[in-house]
């Protein structure tokens, strides 16, 4: 595995965004593991809170596994107790003179990458999950929750309309009278309520959150690489085509894969299963 390890424990640094040698910590650690990549925000101290460095540092991550052929699973998740609670406004860079358009562009483009890249992506969702990272959360293909995860758009709390593409991401899972609803009224809500808002599919133990959601995905990776990146852009290809364009399109991916070396052996595999039961 090519995990990056943070400091932490009795001999972590008085700053806990330095390491023991005083350098700053990595915003954003990658591992790799086969098919399976877990991208963690690494701002705990901060509730995972976004600032420049991280921003940028995720868009630059997703921006390197999307070439990358040998990864078709992707896990979005945040260290210690939360997800991502959005911006760090306490943070150096609250200041609107420093954090501008200009300097974010990039990266807003984050958004873009988790819901459009070749890979699947999954947000596993522990603690608070808020603004802009809960466009992160929205972006992701599946989305899973743990039991003490909390949720909120919080933009209108803090006198803004929303970024990094929450709007668009958030109204896509949920739909648009209910994203309404969360953007003009963002109280807090639980892991419950967002399985009801079909905001996240499944809700796991705090504890076994990210084993359960690697459990998952490791089944994921097991499939065809191809077939997993066809079903992806077909559901990116479906937000913008009519049904009649889109099941041309969808047709036309069938077929490449129905005569695909993978897909022969998938299905001799599956008929061999069933001829069992």
């Amino acid at each position: 595995m090519g995990a990056i390890k943070a400091a932490s424990g009795p001999e972590a640094p008085e700053n806990p965004e330095q390491n023991g040698t005083g350098e700053k910590m990595k915003s954003v650690l990658v591992d790799i593991d086969g098919p399976l990549a877990t991208i963690t925000m690494n701002r705990p101290e901060r509730r995972n809170g976004m600032d420049l460095d991280m921003v940028h540092a995720m868009h630059d991550t997703l921006a390197t596994l999307a070439t990358r052929r040998d990864v078709t699973v992707v896990i979005l998740t945040g260290a210690g107790d939360h997800f991502c609670v959005g911006a760090d406004i306490g943070g150096t860079e609250a200041d609107p003179e420093a954090v501008t358009h200009r300097r974010l562009a990039p990266a807003y483009h984050s958004t873009t990458l988790l819901h459009t890249m070749p890979q699947v992506t999954i947000a596993a969702i522990g603690g608070g999950c808020a603004g802009a990272g809960l466009g992160w959360a929205a972006a992701c293909d599946l989305r899973f929750a743990s039991d003490r995860a909390r949720f909120s758009t919080a933009f209108l709390n803090v006198g803004v309309a929303g970024d990094m593409g929450a709007a668009w991401v958030v109204q896509q899972a949920v739909g648009p009278a209910r994203a309404r609803e969360l953007f003009l009224f963002p109280e807090k809500f639980g892991a419950e309520d967002a399985l009801r808002f079909h905001l996240v599919t499944r809700i796991f133990p705090a504890a076994t959150l990210l084993q359960e959601s690697r459990a998952l995905a490791l089944q994921l990776a097991g499939r065809s690489a191809y077939a997993l990146e066809a079903i992806k852009a077909n559901f990116v290809a479906a937000e913008r085509l009519s049904l009649e364009d889109f099941i041309e399109l969808e047709g036309a991916r069938h077929m490449h894969l129905i005569g695909s070396r993978e897909s022969t052996a998938a299905f001799e595999a599956f008929a061999g299963r069933a001829g069992t039961v």
